[in-house]
């Protein structure tokens, strides 16, 4: 190139030839710094798109269900173990504001004795 030319272009590009090869360098970092990270991204998307759709795949997925026990209804109630036995105490706590006595009988067996003769009739039923 001619003097006069290459004086021209430097006027126009402006300043020294140092300061543009400087701003020429940053302007290239920027976009080269700009596709590594596009790059970054892409690649961290496509890692993490198979972990998601995997996850979502988990949740939505119909899983056997187990067998559901017949409703409670329907069921019979279960059977009574059998009387539980009562201590002597517990047996005259039964009868509040009564007057009530525990005998024991020759052949080793315990009566309830009521001394009011309404007493009995109103708390004892004979099977």
């Amino acid at each position: 190139m001619k003097p006069d030319r290459q004086h021209l272009l430097h006027e126009l590009l402006g300043g020294e030839p140092g300061a543009r090869r400087e701003a020429t360098l940053l302007a290239g970092a920027r976009i080269l710094r700009r596709r590594r990270h596009w790059r970054a991204a892409t690649r961290g998307l496509a890692c993490a798109l198979p972990l998601l759709v995997a996850g979502l795949w988990w949740n939505i997925a119909p899983r056997p269900r187990p067998s559901t026990p017949a409703p409670l209804a329907a069921q019979p109630p279960p059977a009574p173990a059998g009387p539980k036995e009562l201590t002597d105490a517990e047996l005259l706590a039964l009868f509040p504001d009564t007057p009530v006595g525990l005998a024991t009988l020759a052949n080793g067996k315990k009566q309830l004795i009521f001394p009011r003769p309404g007493d009995e009739a109103k708390y004892v039923v004979h099977l």
